[in-house]
């Protein structure tokens, strides 16, 4: 098997790169620092998929929350990675918004819930 120069650059390097970019981000957040990750994926595209993926999810504005709700038959039933619909006529969630949960803290004492919203 003869090497060629395009393989030889290409076994000369200790690792691959895959990068996603959003301008609109980049614009929005100037001093927003590049996120460097490391993987153990060996396909190129699977490496460019999981880098534009990471950058969806990263480049949407999300909001965390913690709020108090009353313990009742309904909230006794919430837990981690529920989705919560969150309505308040201020913070622009008068239309609602949906939250995961990330976080459940009792509090027997005032018969409520200290939730941890993200979304």
């Amino acid at each position: 098997m003869t090497l060629t120069l395009a393989r030889v650059a290409w076994l000369q390097n200790d690792w691959r790169e895959a990068s996603a970019t959003d301008a609109a981000v980049q614009t929005a957040h100037i001093l927003a620092p590049q996120t460097v990750e490391d993987s153990c994926l060996t396909v190129e595209a699977d490496a460019q998929s999981e880098a534009t993926r990471r950058q969806a999810l990263r480049g949407v504005k999300r909001d965390r929350l913690e709020i108090e709700v009353a313990l009742n038959n309904e909230t006794d039933e919430l837990d981690l990675g529920d989705v919560v619909t969150l309505t308040h006529d201020r913070y622009g969630l008068s239309a609602g918004k949906q939250f995961t949960i990330l976080g459940v803290q009792p509090n027997a004492r005032e018969h409520s819930l200290t939730l941890t919203l993200w979304g």
